[in-house]
């Protein structure tokens, strides 16, 4: 086999998202991967350990008519062993992060219908009041598990499976199955109306999407991506899938190195890197971002938040043989859909108050402002809603007809045919050559370390711990940028500061609990009588927020 070239693959639009993995498996087996834990497993390894958890979902599953299943692991083997091997059966996964608050976690598994849950040996620990309070009977596979944990005698209503359970037949399922679900992963967003959304994405969404990028990037097997998100983030899926199709490797970055990864990229060559801005600025305040200290990087991908140019700028010159690409897509868009590739020396005069823009669709997908009820494609600087449309849009929202009506829409093309759009609430403007550029919100959503965050769900949360209608919460730092955190206002609540946020982490993820409680005696309120928000952003803007 010639190591330089990627295996050869085509797909239907609608095969098992596991075919990219699984042809590269059948091809080099031999070869690296997937790093983590320390510890290097090759294809075949990682191959054997998904079709035997496939197996037993196949062969046990309580309710095969159920589309989903749920992933509850972190960082390790049994975390990408079990996404494939849900994959492998012919269902969809649904990760759960142990970041989030049981709360969180529970209202997902709850809206997805869970009945079927994978756990891993770090995740154990939190699983018990998980389970104690789901109120579906689960089938729960413990592949890191030769002995039951002591809580799980107290849950009888549940079915627990243990390793030797899992590994000790042969495997029944030997490639993986058409897929039973329009369903490739099911991710939760934030709601507005405080229940998180789940965006149902579907294989043809992720199959159209590696394929763009296998083309776009020509990764090759002697490559090494780099795996910085958590599962929740779909962004995880760019870096799984990308690299699985190519026949590379993937480096997945320890927790205690996920911000701070200089070293990491160093002493692995990792070749591919994908984040978050955010680690950019984390790294630069730690002086670890040298000239000329990351050689091997040949592609440097951002996106879930605004790129700057100071921020290319200054990872350019510690990676000074990567090109750097700033994506952007909305989880509904399937993780990325638009690109702009940085040229030092052009791209400078192309940023918009210093911001990056976020390119041109990719092949096949389409991209529009909406104003005033009309799609305009390609007109110079006007400046509207960005709608997307193309075989990356999903499907819509998981049994939520009323949202999915809400931000979906047909509209009619010039002959005749009614083509289906994502409306993504995102302020844009198009310039020749350049593509979009970013503008702002159209709503009160925000962008915090690339996970979207409705201001109006932190609200609720707010007013049911505080006991008081008058809150509100807005974005850090004010003035636009990149927001890395909330501050909540609060008026006429009995409980102290402590005790507010103290709840908040019990319901909230970690990224949306306010940094902040700010005590007021009542909201200001503009003409209409609601609350007036750049009163608010006044008032931060002249009061710095404690540290």
């Amino acid at each position: 086999m010639n190591t330089q070239n990627a295996p050869a693959i085509s797909t239907h639009s609608e095969d098992n998202i596991a075919q990219w993995f699984h042809r590269s498996a059948c091809q080099q087996g031999s070869r690296p991967a997937l790093f983590v834990d320390e510890k290097l497993y090759n294809y075949s390894e990682l191959k054997n350990y998904a079709l035997q958890i496939a197996s037993t979902i196949e062969r046990l599953d309580p309710h095969p008519a159920n589309p989903v299943a749920a992933v509850f692991a972190y960082r390790s083997l049994t975390a990408y062993g079990a996404l494939l091997a849900i994959l492998y059966a012919g269902k969809g996964y649904v990760p759960l992060n142990p970041t989030f608050p049981v709360a969180r976690n529970l209202r997902m598994a709850d809206l997805a219908e869970v009945d079927l849950l994978i756990l891993d040996s770090h995740c154990e620990p939190l699983a018990e009041d998980l389970l104690r309070a789901v109120q579906r009977n689960l089938l729960v596979l413990l592949p890191d598990h030769e002995t039951a944990p002591p809580w799980t005698q107290t849950l009888s209503r549940h079915r627990f499976l243990l390793r030797d359970e899992i590994f000790s037949l042969p495997p029944t399922l030997q490639s993986p199955k058409q897929p039973q679900t329009p369903i490739a992963y099911l991710l939760f967003t934030s709601g507005s109306t405080g229940v998180p959304k789940g965006v149902m994405v579907s294989p043809g969404n992720v199959n159209a999407f590696v394929s763009q990028m296998l083309e776009r990037y020509q990764p090759t097997p002697e490559d090494r991506f780099s795996q910085h998100s958590d599962l929740t983030f779909d962004a995880s899926v760019h870096d799984q899938f990308v690299c699985w199709a190519a026949g590379a490797c993937l480096y997945c970055i320890p927790q205690k190195s996920r911000m701070a990864p200089a070293q990491f990229i160093r002493e692995h060559g990792l070749t591919f890197w994908e984040s978050v801005p955010a680690v950019i600025h984390f790294m630069k305040r730690m002086y670890l971002l040298k000239p000329g200290f990351f050689p091997s990087l040949r592609w440097s991908i951002f996106g879930g938040e605004q790129l700057t140019m100071e921020a290319v700028q200054w990872w350019q010159a510690a990676a000074p043989h990567s090109r750097i690409e700033n994506s952007y897509g909305p989880t509904e868009g399937t993780i990325c859909i638009t690109g702009y590739v940085w040229q030092t020396g052009r791209s400078e005069a192309d940023c918009d108050r210093g911001v990056v823009p976020i390119g041109t669709p990719y092949a096949g997908q389409r991209a529009a402002l909406l104003v005033h009820g009309q799609l305009h494609e390609n007109v110079e600087n006007i400046k509207g809603e960005l709608c997307l449309s193309g075989s990356q849009i999903t499907p819509g929202y998981w049994k939520n007809a009323a949202e999915t009506e809400r931000c979906y829409l047909e509209l009619p093309e010039a002959d005749g045919q009614r083509q289906r759009w994502y409306k993504t609430g995102d302020l844009a403007i198009w310039r020749a050559g350049v593509g979009f550029s970013y503008v702002d919100r159209l709503d009160r959503q925000l962008k915090i370390r690339g996970y979207r965050v409705e201001l109006a769900e932190i609200e609720q949360v707010l007013r049911q711990v505080a006991g008081t209608e008058q809150v509100a919460v807005l974005g850090w730092p004010p003035g636009g940028g990149n927001v890395t955190s909330v501050v909540g206002f609060v008026c006429a609540s009995s409980l102290a500061d402590a005790e507010i946020l103290t709840e908040c982490t019990k319901r909230l993820p970690y990224y949306m609990v306010p940094r902040q409680i700010r005590r007021l005696s009542q909201l200001p309120l503009n003409a209409n009588g609601k609350t007036d928000l750049n009163q608010l952003l006044l008032h931060l803007s002249n009061d710095t927020v404690k540290n």
